[in-house]
């Protein structure tokens, strides 16, 4: 492999998209590394970018008080104070001016602001946090070969890194094309910023979805009561010890809960993503809400068109790159990524002693990815164990 040879693959790639169909594997593997190494440098970018942004402000400021003390004393000049008017002593008094007053006033009425709409984004209710595991919806509002950008109901205009990322069709298959502009995706990866305004996501997984369900458009609260309708978006912290889910309610309203892991697990295990499953929630209290599947009037638990496919089967072998899974129908590949999510489920096993590398073989496991039709493999995304047969 030249130099030469990887930068003009190279170029190829960032024009289409797409890795060249002549390159080699390893060629394939080197530009991978590469394009994984852009989408770092562009989330410290964006972070740097972001820093500078918050420090401007005081930067401002103190330069604003440099100018200030720059400037020669004002000379002092006794004038001879005005009587208070007749709606400055009704107001404030004789002591307190007009416009300390007005201050006053503003800052009650942003105190009673403020405490009639406690819930004013999705940030504010702490839905999201950094290395979380989530799966959410959204509409594409631009692309190119290190990312895209999407749209969702949740949280406004969102980044998503996608250099290595898996894209699906509506299928479930495996595909070399990103999505386009307009067209409605779902996302499964990791948080890596989630500052209020500056959401950034690792995406895994790309695939193409369904329609998006509505809603009202009001910000995002917190579940209050018991409640039935359809998830829109799941997150699972790093230790896999706490979850939260976005569920739209039949009015419109969005409601975020925090949901049993256990109870999240199980769904994930029945559908690869819930997202579009709809689900019922029972009235928050000392412990976190349970998430159950709810049929419609059709029969219908989730959304006909899911954007990850699943395989279940019981694990036979493991290794540091890779999971044979044995099915009803045969032994498949799936292709591990290095941050593939694995949920206990119903296993005996803790998130701890998973980390710690405990052995997962021969247990029962459920694996929502994508197939790929050219190699046979299945690219995993996210694996639920189950117990052992």
């Amino acid at each position: 492999m030249t130099t030469d040879r990887l930068d003009d693959l190279l170029e190829r790639l960032l024009d289409t998209g797409t890795v060249p169909e002549d390159a080699s594997p390893e060629e394939r593997a080197e530009l991978e590394r590469l394009l994984a190494a852009r989408s770092d440098l562009a989330a410290m970018r964006a972070g740097i970018d972001a820093e500078a942004a918050d420090a401007l402000p005081a930067a401002r400021a103190r330069f604003q008080r440099y100018l200030a003390a720059r400037r020669p004393a004002p000379v002092d000049h006794r004038l001879t104070a005005s009587r208070p008017g007749r709606l400055q002593r009704l107001l404030a008094g004789r002591r307190l001016s007009l416009a300390g007053t007005l201050a006053a006033l503003l800052l009650v009425a942003a105190v009673a602001l403020f405490a009639a709409r406690p819930f004013q984004g999705a940030h504010d209710v702490q839905a999201l946090g950094v290395d979380d595991y989530v799966q959410l919806a959204g509409t594409v509002a631009a692309a190119d070969a290190s990312g895209i950008t999407i749209e969702s109901a949740e949280f406004g205009r969102i980044a998503v890194t996608a250099a290595g990322a898996t894209f699906l069709d509506a299928s479930g298959a495996v595909t070399d094309r990103p999505p386009r502009p307009g067209e409605t995706v779902s996302i499964a990866g990791f948080v890596r910023d989630a500052r209020k305004g500056r959401l950034l996501i690792d995406g895994q997984t790309v695939a193409l979805a369904g329609p998006l369900p509505g809603g009202s458009g009001r910000p995002l609260q917190r579940l209050g009561a018991a409640a039935e309708g359809t998830v829109t978006l799941i997150a699972i912290d790093r230790d896999g010890k706490a979850a939260r889910a976005v569920v739209l309610l039949p009015d419109g309203r969005r409601v975020l809960a925090d949901v049993d892991v256990d109870s999240l697990g199980q769904l994930l295990a029945a559908t690869g993503s819930p997202l579009g499953t709809k689900v019922q929630l029972n009235r928050p209290g000392e412990r976190p809400v349970q998430l159950r599947p709810a049929s419609d009037r059709d029969g219908e638990g989730h959304h006909p068109r899911p954007p990850l496919t699943r395989l279940t089967g019981t694990l036979t072998e493991v290794t540091a790159t890779g999971l044979t899974l044995q099915t009803a129908s045969g032994p498949v590949h799936i292709v591990r990524r290095p941050r593939l999510k694995i949920l206990p489920g119903e296993s005996s096993l803790t998130m701890a002693e998973i980390r710690a590398g405990a052995s997962i073989e021969g247990y029962t496991a459920t694996v929502a990815g994508g197939h790929d039709p050219r190699t046979g493999a299945f690219i995993a995304d996210l694996v639920i164990l189950g117990p052992r047969p």
